[in-house]
């Protein structure tokens, strides 16, 4: 349950770029900051809730963070409290991640990760679920959070992306990302026009939905974890800051 969360979040600066630089870069590709917040379903049953939240950081990087709190039932298969985040910066008009970290506020080291993508050296390095992490970079390797960036940043280009490879706790896989229709969607933060798109692994039963506003900025304002039809977790926008 805990790998399934995180990976709903399946979810977004030269090494410093000069602040005024970015923040002209960030007006230029429509990426802006916001701050939203979720409530949770696992198998239709209310779980908790999360907050998402991406900054400009005063260096010229950029965050993304991922808060997420289980609540009844939900408690006993999954963290009661996880907190992820992503700092990335945007160069050459990528996304390149630059640490990833994941905490579940306890003693137990089951759910954490750090890693840190050092791109002058080529290499990924860090612990990811107590297991060490040392792989070769790959051009436009992302993280679990930093990716939502990389494809809200395609979307607002007018770009339909197509694959992305991320490092998924200690390994390096291939997710294909395929349009899946548009929808009006009714929501706590108000109803809007919606892209869904689905991201998956090739020959895998399992696959992330995500519902993306144009006029929030591609922000997803719903996120489902599927396997096959069945829906395991979902995550709904209840309000959304820009």
């Amino acid at each position: 349950m805990a790998g399934t969360v995180k990976r709903l979040a399946t979810g977004i600066s030269a090494w410093l770029l000069g602040c005024g630089l970015a923040v002209a870069g960030a007006v230029e590709d429509g990426l802006k900051p916001f701050t939203a917040s979720y409530s949770i379903s696992w198998h239709g049953i209310a779980a908790g809730s999360t907050q998402l939240q991406l900054q400009l950081l005063s260096d010229g990087r950029w965050s993304y963070r991922m808060q997420t709190f289980a609540r009844g039932l939900a408690r006993l298969a999954m963290p009661a409290q996880l907190d992820s985040r992503s700092v990335f910066r945007i160069q050459d008009d990528k996304v390149m991640p630059e640490t990833f970290t994941v905490d579940d506020g306890t003693d137990d080291d089951d759910s954490d990760q750090h890693v840190v993508f050092d791109w002058e050296a080529g290499r990924v390095r860090g612990i990811a679920e107590r297991k060490r992490v040392d792989l070769q970079l790959q051009p436009g390797l992302l993280d679990t959070l930093s990716v939502q960036v990389a494809l809200m940043r395609e979307l607002l280009a007018g770009r339909t992306p197509e694959r992305f490879v991320l490092l998924d706790a200690e390994r390096i896989k291939d997710y294909i990302y395929t349009t899946q229709g548009r929808e009006k969607l009714q929501t706590d933060a108000g109803t809007y026009d919606t892209v869904i798109f689905r991201s998956s692994r090739p020959g895998s039963r399992k696959s992330t939905w995500f519902w993306c506003a144009p006029e929030l900025g591609y922000l997803p304002l719903k996120v489902e974890r599927r396997d096959g039809s069945d829906v395991q977790l979902s995550m709904r926008v209840r309000s959304a800051q820009r």
